[in-house]
């Protein structure tokens, strides 16, 4: 029988594998390990499965008699569940632009690797920090997320102006330079989502 709580557990683990899944594809960037990437996409399938049946409790849920506030509640963790699974699929595409660098033996320049580095542990701070609040079920505590929330649109922008007089210096390789530019782009956009998930929770009354 679905219910809140069900769904509160399920959104919960869908927070784990989301976590886990951004370090392990962190982990196979630094490493240029392609079993990393592979460990990467079973957390994705996780992320995939706990979504729909996320859905489908929630369908179940607006067929039976629950309280409208409960229904309402189930709503907002249905659109996170979304956002982590959004969270994946940008993962899968960073995944994606590794797995090219690793066979092709691309390198980035020591300064797009620390920049890569900044950008990812930024997204890692806010994603632990939305997953302490769902573990704790005190949404109260995601305005200290917010407040502490990094202007990562002004930070992509410096650094993609960064590559550019890279590229003008010639330290990178024409591929090199837009799978970079595709990972600000994909880290930016998990960013943005994991602020979404943060206001949906103080959408929780």
């Amino acid at each position: 029988m679905a219910d809140l709580n069900s769904i509160k557990e399920k959104v919960n683990q869908m927070a784990q594998s989301a976590t886990s899944m951004w370090k392990l594809t962190y982990d196979a960037f630094i490493e240029h390990d392609v079993e990393l990437i592979s460990k990467a996409l079973e957390e994705e399938s996780k992320l995939n499965a706990l979504e729909d049946e996320i859905n489908q409790s929630v369908i179940d849920l607006g067929h039976a008699d629950a309280p409208q506030k409960e229904k309402l509640r189930v709503i907002v963790y249905a659109d996170i569940a979304a956002d982590f699974e959004l969270i994946g699929d940008y993962c899968k595409d960073i995944l994606e632009r590794i797995q090219i660098k690793i066979e092709e033996k691309l390198l980035f320049s020591e300064g797009a690797v620390e920049e890569y580095k900044d950008l990812y542990s930024k997204t890692k701070e806010a994603l632990e920090e939305v997953v302490f609040v769902l573990e704790k079920d005190n949404p109260a505590l995601i305005k200290e997320v917010l407040r502490k929330e990094e202007h990562i649109d002004s930070l992509v922008d410096k650094y993609r102006h960064n590559h550019d007089q890279r590229m003008l210096a010639g330290e990178c390789t024409p591929m090199g330079c837009n799978m970079f530019l595709n990972m600000l782009d994909f880290t930016a956009a998990v960013y943005y989502h994991i602020k979404k998930i943060a206001k949906s929770l103080l959408q929780i009354k």
